[in-house]
Parts: structure tokens; C-alpha cells; sequence
């Protein structure tokens, strides 16, 4: 049998903020695992979520959950 690598539990701390972009103020989620900030989620509309890791853009999603998402597949591609 295979040595099968245990899913571990990940706390994810979520960070509300405002920024100002091009003149206009937009919600910003920050999401951190422990004291390392992993990405955030820039809220452009009601179905406009863009997702970021490292000041790049990784992707549009259509609600703030698939933006969580995307990140989190992310980080995990290179942890």
C-alpha cells in the first residue's frame, strides 16, 4: 500500500478593507494563512469578483466563494 499524505486542517483569517483604485474606493478581502497574507479578493460589482496572489491577477469569478477558492487552489499548487 502507498503512503497517502494527510489532508491538513488550513485556518483561513479573512481581513475587510477599503483601497482606492483609479480614483474609486472598492472593498478589499484579505485572506491569511497564520501571519502570511496569501491573496486578496477585489469586489468590482455584484457578480465581479477578481482574485489576486502577489499584487498578480489570477482570475474573474462570479461570487466571492469561487474567488476563495481560486486562491486557495493557488497557494496549494505551490506550498
Amino acid at each position: 500500500m502507498k503512503n497517502m499524505k494527510k489532508n491538513k486542517e488550513i485556518q483561513i483569517r479573512m481581513e475587510e478593507k477599503k483601497r482606492i483604485l483609479q480614483g474609486q474606493e472598492y472593498e478589499v478581502t484579505e485572506l491569511y494563512i497564520g501571519k502570511k497574507k496569501i491573496g486578496e479578493i477585489l469586489a468590482y460589482g455584484v457578480k465581479d469578483f477578481q482574485a489576486f496572489m502577489d499584487d498578480e491577477a489570477i482570475g474573474s469569478n462570479k461570487t466571492f466563494e469561487l474567488a476563495v477558492e481560486a486562491i486557495i487552489r493557488q497557494w496549494n499548487l505551490h506550498e
